[in-house]
């Protein structure tokens, strides 16, 4: 009942929510208090709010509370079906390039999901934060963590300008000829850049004029003019086609490690989040990597 009470905001929209009388969820919390030995509720003037401990509880307890209702659910056979609220936290451009082209597809075949996308840089606690997943991007192998990983893609970028830096800068013939053209990059930790070929591998220099830690931001200071910089196909796609990049060294590519859906692990895994995954692994490859005949 503390996770509902968290939810609600109060003992008596915790009470309606449950069906029960408010006196009824009051002594439910208090067992728990005396449990405990900790006060989880603060009692003023008639009203009442989670304290730090309490507030703490319903957090971590939230997923497990969530995953039995699931398995009590998928027993009486009533949830085979997913139902409620998803909520995904993801970087901005996957919410373009990945997300946004599947959700639809998502919520027209489950029409009792409602989903909640939350696309950020910064690292989200799933648990605490009470998301049911997220799209990861990282340069090494998935550090082990209480997280189930499953890995969507590789991360390959190509480099790319605009026709108007190249018309007054030239193209680079060789990786080496980076330093000495405007790049738009990544906020790496320096300013050298490993790129490979076909048999090939060179670490290089590059001229750093402006750094932005987002990659619609840096694809559109590419598009604007600002440089030389790394895009993954599924973000320069249709501004190729279009004729607003060109290709830049066609033969070399930067390889960043891998995307990965990463969720909490709870036997069942609640119908929703399964959908959703099961969705998402289907469809990554396609939307994420450049087919064989990518310019």
């Amino acid at each position: 009942m503390l996770v509902t009470v968290a939810d609600e905001g109060s003992l008596t929209a915790a009470a309606r929510r449950l069906g029960v009388p408010k006196s009824t969820v009051g002594r439910a919390v208090a067992r728990l208090e005396q449990s405990l030995g900790v006060a989880l509720l603060r009692r003023s003037g008639g009203t009442y709010t989670l304290t730090d401990p309490g507030q703490r509880l319903a957090v971590h307890a939230a997923p497990h509370v969530a995953s039995l209702r699931d398995a009590t659910l998928a027993i009486r056979g009533d949830s085979a079906e997913p139902h409620g609220t998803l909520r995904v936290t993801a970087p901005l451009d996957l919410g373009q390039t990945l997300l946004a082209p599947i959700l639809p597809r998502y919520l027209a075949r489950y029409p009792q999901v409602r989903v909640e996308i939350d696309l950020t840089s910064r690292f989200v606690d799933l648990v605490s934060e009470r998301f049911d997943a997220a799209i990861r991007a990282t340069g090494r192998p998935m550090p082990s963590t209480s997280l189930v990983a499953r890995k969507l893609a590789p991360v390959e970028m190509r480099l790319f300008a605009s026709p108007t830096y190249v018309a007054r800068r030239g193209l680079p013939r060789d990786p080496d000829d980076l330093a000495f053209h405007d790049c738009v990059m990544p906020a790496f930790p320096n300013d050298r850049l490993t790129l490979t070929s076909e048999r090939h591998s060179k670490t290089v220099v590059v001229a750093a004029r402006l750094t932005g830690n987002d990659f619609l931001f840096i694809r559109e200071a590419i598009v604007a003019g600002g440089g030389i910089g790394p895009l993954a196909w599924s973000a320069a796609r249709d501004e190729l086609e279009a004729g607003r990049l060109v290709r830049v060294l066609p033969d070399w590519c930067f390889r960043g490690g891998f995307l990965y859906l990463v969720y909490p692990p709870a036997r069942p895994l609640a119908p929703k989040l399964a959908a959703f995954r099961d969705i998402v692994l289907a469809h990554a490859a396609r939307l994420l990597v450049a087919p064989p005949s990518a310019p």
